[in-house]
């Protein structure tokens, strides 16, 4: 257990002792203790011992706690899942050589999912660049600072000690502006070891806390043109997080239908009485139908990125057209709504505060005066004379799978089944794979529904307790959404390496890792980790003996049927030989068996093997029309 107070580091004040020395490993430690840096990800080499060093010798004062990963880019998926997490600063490092080549495919999801992720990777001593010393990666070797180049948003070697301070500030500034994302850092073994005097201690927490400011006209516009909109509708995309609450309240006003990206399922209730589902890949049919609406003036897109996951394929009917609004805090977002009526530029956040400020009485007007969107609300559903869950309010592409008893268990209602069995709150971190595509469309979460029409009803009623109101619609700013998947990079495996960083930061709540047998195969180490250090993490196994995403693309495409076929392979026992308890699913029964909450009270990680049917085709089309195949 860490201390309550434990003492500060040598700088851990901008009022600090001037002309401190420190070893450039201390340093480095020092700044990610004063940002509230919790946990550090890596794997250890000797290029890398004096970081390592300087996190031990802090982690017994209470500094951030080393997790040593299996694989360095197992480090990276955790920081990039700690990041997403906790909104703070993901760390990650690898020694010198392979484990910095290693590390480059977890930092360039990070990079795709603009996480703030500080990647360090070590160098050989300087005096030995250009020698042929071993694991060398210098520009005349395996030039990894060139390789980074490409997925980061710094990317710098750090050729003398006195560069060290000024460099890591500015890593660490870069993963925080717009669009956030990885900063990486290349430090010799010997600047790492180097004692360096520091005439100044930079408070790195005031700077990041800065709040950027909105463009005050087009918001204005943006809020006159909510007012007059015939029928409105709302695009959340992975941007808004900080704004969901307000646009939801909004939403409610207006009678106006909400939409989710892949990005961003797990921001909105599938129970709220607005939404209408995923427009995108593995979307929903009523997302596009309330798009094609003729009666539809006005789609306000927040936080989107526009590309090809979140838009169908850049449908410029649908959804890239004249009647397009974009709210974005990222002015690179843009390029994909050049054809937009307004682009508004400013934190989703601020920007709806303002809307919140100028629309006033007015919108709340409103919700008496527009009729409704149209839709089937939560009610229980009968099959066979047997009560089932409640439907979400989005259309299912096969809601009796969803709902069939069939053995093997059908992957829709092992979605289905899951949220009922785990408490609220709980995340779901999807891989890769064919889970993404039946997680997005099939999982549906109930347990946030009342939650979420209190925040909508807080921020229209309390207008004499502001304050509250405030804290209610913000409230997901503390909150990274209980769904989370890697779109557009798209890894196999990423997932069990985010669950962890997830899960590190989130001790009280379980986490859900969905991923498939492939994946499994490819980064089952990292497990360990979860026994090691007791996560409450699921590893919920879509085992068909299959690469199934490609076996049933290959089917669609009218593609040989080649390279799919994976051996049989009991996971549930591999987990037993790791240290980690194992579970084998057939039936929906067998997973109502499991004590899912006795495994979670006692912080015992489990792997659930689920058998499913193997026939059952993923909600995948929209990715055979990206690739210009199927039907």
């Amino acid at each position: 257990m860490r201390p309550t107070n434990p003492p500060q580091s040598p700088l851990a004040t901008p009022q600090a002792e001037a002309e401190t020395t420190l070893e450039g490993g201390e340093l480095i430690v020092h700044y990610l203790r004063q940002i509230g840096v919790e946990y550090v990800f890596g794997v250890l080499g000797g290029a890398i011992e004096p970081l390592v060093n300087a996190l031990a010798r802090d982690m017994r004062r209470g500094g951030p706690e080393l997790i040593v990963a299996r694989h360095e880019a197992g480090a990276a998926f955790m920081a990039d899942g700690y990041a997403r997490e906790t909104g703070k600063l993901g760390v990650c490092f690898a020694t010198t050589g392979p484990g910095a080549t290693n590390m480059i495919t977890g930092v360039a999801a990070a990079y795709h999912n603009r996480n703030p992720v500080l990647a360090i990777t070590a160098q050989t001593r300087l005096e030995t660049f250009g020698r042929g010393a071993m694991q060398e990666c210098s520009d005349t070797a395996i030039d990894t600072v060139g390789m980074y180049q490409h997925c980061t948003r710094y990317n710098t070697l750090v050729s003398h000690p006195k560069q060290l301070e000024n460099k890591l500030i500015a890593a660490v500034l870069n993963t925080a502006r717009d669009p956030h994302g990885p900063s990486h850092l290349a430090v010799p073994l010997d600047v790492m070891r180097t004692r360096i005097d520091v005439d100044r201690a930079v408070d790195l927490n005031a700077i990041l806390r800065s709040r950027p400011g909105i463009d005050e006209d087009a918001t204005a516009a943006l809020a006159q043109t909510l007012l007059n909109a015939r029928q409105p509708v709302f695009l959340i995309g992975e941007g808004a997080r900080g704004a969901c609450g307000r646009v939801l309240a909004l939403a409610m006003a207006l009678q106006a239908p909400v939409l989710v990206t892949p990005h961003s399922k797990g921001f909105v209730s599938s129970f709220h009485p607005c939404f209408r589902g995923v427009f995108g890949l593995s979307g929903h049919q009523s997302a596009e139908q309330v798009l094609a609406d003729p009666a539809v003036d006005c789609v306000v897109a927040i936080g989107c990125s526009l590309g090809e996951w979140a838009t169908a394929g850049w449908d410029r009917t649908a959804l890239l057209n004249p009647r397009l609004i974009h709210v974005d805090s990222n002015p690179e977002n843009f390029r994909n709504s050049a054809m937009a009526r307004l682009h508004v530029l400013g934190d989703p956040g601020a920007v709806f505060e303002r809307i919140d400020a100028l629309t006033g009485d007015a919108a709340g007007a409103r919700r008496g005066s527009v009729a409704p969107p149209k839709a089937v609300k939560p009610t229980l559903h009968l099959i066979a004379d047997k009560p089932v869950h409640p439907l979400p309010n989005c259309t299912l592409d096969d809601p009796a799978e969803w709902h069939s008893d069939a053995t093997p268990i059908k992957p829709q209602r092992l979605m289905r089944d899951l949220p009922a069995l785990l408490p609220a709150g709980t995340r779901y971190i999807t891989d890769g794979t064919a889970a993404k595509g039946w997680a997005l469309h099939y999982l549906h979460i109930p347990d946030r529904r009342v939650a979420e029409r209190r925040a909508a009803s807080g921020a229209l009623q309390s207008a004499a307790a502001p304050a509250a109101a405030q804290r209610m619609a913000d409230r997901r700013k503390e909150a990274a959404g209980l769904v989370r998947t890697s779109m557009e990079f798209s890894c196999m495996g990423w997932a069990i390496g985010h669950t962890l960083g997830a899960a590190c930061a989130r001790r009280d709540t379980p986490v859900v890792c969905l991923t498939g047998d492939g994946s499994m195969l490819m980064n089952s180490q990292e497990i360990t980790v979860a026994a090691e250090h007791r996560l409450p993490v699921f590893f919920v196994v879509l085992n068909d003996s299959a690469l199934g995403t490609i076996r049933h693309g290959q089917v669609l495409g009218g593609a040989e049927q080649i390279g799919w076929e994976l051996p049989e392979v009991d996971f549930a026992l591999m987990a037993k030989a790791m240290g980690v308890k194992g579970y084998v699913v057939r039936t929906p029964q067998d997973l109502q068996d499991i004590d899912w909450h006795g495994l979670w009270q006692r912080g015992e990680p489990a792997v659930i093997d689920v058998r499913i049917d193997r026939d059952a085709v993923p909600p995948i089309k929209q990715r055979m029309k990206s690739l210009g195949v199927g039907h």
